[in-house]
């Protein structure tokens, strides 16, 4: 699964057939299967932990970067990874939009620069213009420790990731992950540097408040429901922590943030009347992922948010975040659902789907604004980088991925011999129409996108679905071996005469469900060495010089996926 991926080094070991490994983000154990297997380590919370001698952290929460330490990092990334990210300066904050300082809560400096973080491989044969986007902020209420962070694992699990894990290079080749990590940065200073502050908003002193209580909500200032709806948790008194801003887009922060968005996603897809159409569908030929990474509360957002009712894409929208709590285990908080909190106008989710067209969800994280070490390190990390990662697979076309089957196991195996030379691989998959998006408590099954079953499981060999040619002989549909009605196993041998070429191959995997819809891409890595061996014979063989000898196929599959 997308969960093994992040903290993988590999080891060889020869003539291992099987063993186990604890993935600490699923909650059960898994079986990976394969002959000559190298080795797989996983990292200790399948993640990565601040090294607090090399970047700075906030005081007593050593698993925190700081805005200093987040900034380093960011750009020691870039430079480490020259040809998988980059920086790119955004927009300002407002206090250096206006050259200015706060002069209660001082900063070291006249506001911040605004970055964006762009990975992708810049090897890939696709250029930007064919590949997916998504968009993934934090940092937008500063006094939410844990959203930040979040985010900078998930980037530095991606850069790791590329050329290891079979998935993360597939989605690097055709996706851009676009990251915000602090899209507030002045009041993320503040907040870090005078804790008991609390700081929610921005730095503008637009009206006549107390020291602590300027500032504008980014996330009530989007040019969409803009303004008090009566049951809103959105204000007009600007002393208010939830106060709107004197007119959409009035921060120069959530315009930024607005005008990145609009570069990276197709115009077409844009609406010039957002709230006169929200009884019109975008349907399922949108693309795009947007991301907005809050904290507390354990809940995944999106819309509507601004009225308890469902939007017009809700069957791909609600698959999504269905699928999204399979691996966090977070409540869903939009229109129509059981755990709806309250409505907001001008949020950042609701713009982005209504007025750009893309699926645009919300995380809150954890159970504190300045968040336990400890969960963070065992349970947020663990359960928020697999779903982020699904979400970003599904980047290119995200409302019709979402409808679709997935993959719930893919092994591998070495065993398909003829006369002792090995041949080929075995493949085998697990897929379901069901498990991930039936799975949260509490809530009924979801037969709009679950309940169609698994019609066909498609193999692709070193090449990817999306730039598969009818015609071309590196597909094949593989045959049902179990019909279970729920999770059916198909089964598939790759023969290719006289074994497979030497260096690394990629198998794809594909599910399509009854009403023709396919799920995410799975991907897995294998290796073949050739190496010279003595012929089969029935007969005693000497190692005498005229003994014929030939070339043998040895496999070394070191990626499997298991959910």
């Amino acid at each position: 699964i997308i969960v093994v991926f992040i903290g993988i080094h590999v080891c060889s070991v020869d003539n291992i057939d099987e063993f186990n490994i604890m993935v600490s983000a699923v909650p059960s154990r898994h079986r990976l299967h394969g002959h000559l297997l190298r080795c797989v380590v996983s990292l200790a919370a399948i993640a990565f932990t601040v090294d607090a001698v090399q970047y700075d952290t906030i005081d007593k929460y050593d698993c925190f970067r700081s805005l200093e330490g987040m900034t380093k990092s960011m750009f020691d990334l870039a430079e480490s990874y020259p040809d998988l990210s980059s920086v790119v300066d955004i927009g300002d904050s407002y206090l250096k939009s206006k050259n200015d300082n706060n002069d209660d809560y001082p900063l070291p400096q006249n506001g911040y620069d605004i970055y964006a973080m762009v990975i992708t491989a810049s090897d890939s044969p696709h250029p930007s213009s064919a590949k997916g986007k998504t968009l993934i902020i934090s940092g937008v209420h500063p006094r939410e420790h844990a959203p930040p962070e979040l985010t900078m694992r998930f980037a530095e699990s991606l850069l790791t990731g590329y050329e290891v894990d079979a998935d993360i290079t597939w989605i690097l080749q055709h996706t851009e992950v676009h990251i915000i990590f602090n899209v507030n940065p002045d009041s993320r200073y503040i907040t870090e540097t005078y804790p008991k502050t609390f700081w929610r908003k921005n730095q503008n002193p637009d009206r006549n408040c107390d020291a602590d209580e300027i500032g504008v909500d980014l996330n009530r200032n989007y040019d969409f429901m803009w303004g008090e709806l009566k049951g809103a948790n959105t204000s007009g008194d600007e002393c208010d922590n939830t106060y709107h801003g004197r007119n959409p887009f009035s921060e120069p922060e959530t315009n930024t943030v607005a005008d990145y968005a609009k570069q990276l996603f197709p115009a077409e897809q844009r609406r010039d009347d957002p709230e006169g159409s929200m009884d019109v569908a975008f349907g399922d030929d949108v693309m795009g992922i947007f991301v907005d990474v809050h904290a507390p509360g354990g809940y995944i957002i999106y819309p509507w948010t601004h009225d308890d009712s469902k939007t017009e894409d809700d069957d791909a929208l609600q698959a999504t975040a269905r699928k999204m709590n399979y691996y966090n285990g977070y409540k869903l908080w939009a229109g129509g659902q059981p755990d709806f909190q309250y409505a907001t106008t001008g949020d950042s989710y609701a713009y982005m789907y209504a007025a750009l067209g893309v699926a645009a969800f919300g995380l809150e994280l954890g159970e504190d604004f300045y968040e336990d070490c400890g969960r963070f390190e065992n349970e947020i990390v663990p359960g928020n980088l697999p779903a982020l990662t699904y979400l970003v697979k599904n980047a290119k076309k995200p409302f019709s991925l979402a409808k679709g089957p997935d993959i719930i196991s893919l092994i591998v195996s070495d065993d398909v011999i003829q006369d002792g030379i090995q041949y080929g691989i075995k493949v085998t998959v697990v897929a379901s129409d069901s498990r991930l998006v039936n799975s949260i408590s509490r809530y009924p099954d979801f037969p709009e996108t679950g309940g169609q079953g698994v019609a066909e499981v498609r193999v692709y060999l070193d090449v990817h679905p999306d730039d598969y040619e009818e015609g071309d002989a590196l597909a094949w549909e593989m045959q049902l071996i179990d019909n279970d009605s729920e999770e059916p196993k198909f089964e598939l041998e790759v023969i290719s005469a006289g074994g497979f070429s030497a260096g690394r191959h990629t198998l794809y995997v594909q599910a399509k469900d009854g009403a023709g819809y396919f799920g995410p891409t799975t991907g897995a890595f294998f290796d073949v060495e050739m190496r010279p061996t003595k012929s089969p014979s029935l007969s005693p063989t000497t190692d005498s010089p005229s003994h014929k000898t030939t070339s043998m196929v040895r496999i070394k599959i070191f990626f499997l996926i298991v959910t």
